[in-house]
């Protein structure tokens, strides 16, 4: 009976990987897909991945085996680096050359890139070999960088990237970089809807909204993980949730200026009025196209509903609360705490956790108040990632 070549079942792989790509609209979701699927086929260990944003490379995502098996978190800290031929990542961007190095500490010194050692140093890590990798838009233009770490022969060895990986990679580099110039086309859409909003509401930022719709999906992955949700469908949910929680306060682009900029107390009228926000942001959302439509328009609707019925616009208990609203609003309130606001300096992280523990009384779901506590760290970590401008 005939083998199948381990590289059959790469490129397998990389085929259904790239499917999936055209189906991911958030270009954070799509950028943690493309590292994850392409750290899979080429047996890497770790990896990281940028975007090119004028004269900087900006640095998006980072996976480590390693060190998620020491139980360290990868940070979710962003930096830029000059987009330059001084580093392997910028020279690549510069030329849209890939580069396969073996070892990053025999690079010649007649290179124009050289290697930097410093995050190894900070977290005890070994870098050995490096596949870098340009993704390429239609207009033959870099629009982001996949930098895969030390291809493995097992669980101990670090090996070079031997050249069928980087016919793969090089391969799914660029569906990567089609599904990614479109991400980035949908990521400014939502940003124009959101500054829209940000013109009536100061609270209703571009970093805000990209934290409730992170701390959203951090949330929704710990309960899909607890639930045995399949990988598919949990791709999907998050990545519609990641786009529909940032539109959770479009409504108030229907409020008067007189109250969502009133430095005072709103009377018991005014608190009416703006409560009508979410029901404008419905009908915003209305005229449903597609299950993003639908989440979005729940969201907008439905995140100030409370678990026990005194929330609104329709006092909903319980489940008749959409799931992912309830999700919205467990975000949602958290960053409202923990951020600066013109009324409140932000809360210190104790104060937070025990006026959140308060609200899974009565305002949220009870049911999701373990997944939030585990994500504590991790929310705390995309805070410092998206901080106001």
């Amino acid at each position: 009976m005939p083998t199948v070549s381990p590289y059959s079942e790469s490129f397998e792989r990389v085929l259904a990987a790239g499917a999936i790509l055209v189906n991911i609209g958030d270009i954070d979701i799509l950028l943690e897909h493309i590292l994850t699927e392409a750290r899979f086929f080429t047996n890497a260990d770790a990896g990281s991945i940028y975007t090119v944003e004028g004269d900087v490379l900006s640095f998006r995502h980072s996976q480590n085996d390693t060190m998620t098996s020491r139980g360290k978190r990868i940070p979710y800290t962003r930096f830029t680096i000059p987009k330059t031929k001084s580093s392997m990542a910028g020279y690549v961007a510069c030329t849209g050359e890939i580069l396969n190095i073996d070892d990053v500490r025999k690079i010649s010194g007649e290179a124009p890139y050289s290697f930097d050692d410093s995050y190894d140093r900070i977290s005890y890590y070994r870098t050995i070999s490096t596949l870098t990798l340009p993704l390429i838009n239609n207009r033959h233009a870099v629009v982001g960088i996949l930098q895969l770490i030390n291809a493995k022969a097992d669980q101990r060895e670090f090996i070079p990237f031997q050249s069928p990986m980087e016919l793969f990679g090089k391969y799914y580099a660029t569906l990567g970089a089609l599904a990614l110039e479109r991400a980035m086309m949908t990521r400014t859409l939502l940003m124009r809807m959101v500054r829209m909003t940000e013109f009536r509401d100061p609270k209703e930022t571009g970093p805000h909204v990209n934290r409730v719709g992170s701390y959203s999906v951090a949330i929704y992955d710990s309960w899909a993980k607890a639930h045995k949700i399949q990988d598919s469908d949990r791709t999907h949910n998050r990545d519609i949730l990641r786009m529909a929680a940032m539109l959770h306060d479009l409504g108030k682009t229907g409020i008067s200026d007189s109250i969502l900029k009133k430095p005072d107390k709103l009377t018991a009228e005014e608190r009416s009025t703006m409560e009508n926000h979410c029901s404008i942001g419905a009908e915003v959302l209305q005229n449903c196209e597609s299950t993003f439509d639908e989440m979005a328009r729940d969201i907008a609707l439905s995140h100030h509903e409370n678990w026990d019925g005194s929330g609104y616009p329709n006092g909903l208990k319980g489940e008749e609360i959409p799931f992912m609203a309830r999700i919205t609003s467990i975000a949602d309130v958290f960053d409202a705490l923990s951020s600066k606001r013109a009324y409140k300096e932000p809360w210190t992280d104790s104060r937070v956790n025990d006026e959140m523990e308060k609200l899974f009384k009565n305002k949220f779901d009870p049911n999701l108040r373990d997944h939030f506590i585990s994500q504590l760290e991790a929310l705390r970590e995309i805070k410092e990632s998206y901080p106001e401008e």
